[in-house]
């Protein structure tokens, strides 16, 4: 029993990982771009703890937290200061990383379920 349960918390680990990257491009496709510093911040941990494994889907630049809670987009289309483009492009929204989450969740399940495997 314990081999079968540590081959299938290995193989649920990596199918965590594939939904963990998948949900990252989805994400980083509706951020916000002027330099790419956001974007480009995105990131996937994945943490093994015995039978479990924790994957982590996230953005560290320091401005992160703040864009992805502007949920009033009050600049979109306004020019930016530094003359990239507007505000909010090309595809930007705010919830750039809970929407997708939300939206593709079963997708992303599946994409976990296919390395869910039982050793016998």
């Amino acid at each position: 029993l314990r081999a079968t349960q540590k081959s299938m918390g290995k193989h649920v680990g990596v199918g965590l990982g594939v939904a963990g990257d998948r949900l990252l491009a989805i994400a980083k496709s509706k951020v916000p771009v002027e330099d790419g510093v956001l974007r480009d911040s995105g990131f996937v941990t994945k943490r093994e703890r015995g039978f479990f494994t924790e994957v982590t889907v996230g953005f560290s630049a320091p401005h992160a937290l703040w864009v992805h809670e502007s949920v009033g987009m009050v600049l979109k289309g306004k020019p930016r200061p530094s003359g990239k483009g507007t505000y909010w492009s090309p595809n930007g929204q705010a919830k750039f990383l809970e929407e997708p989450a939300r939206t593709n969740r079963e997708e992303l399940l599946s994409r976990v379920a296919k390395y869910r495997r039982w050793v016998r």
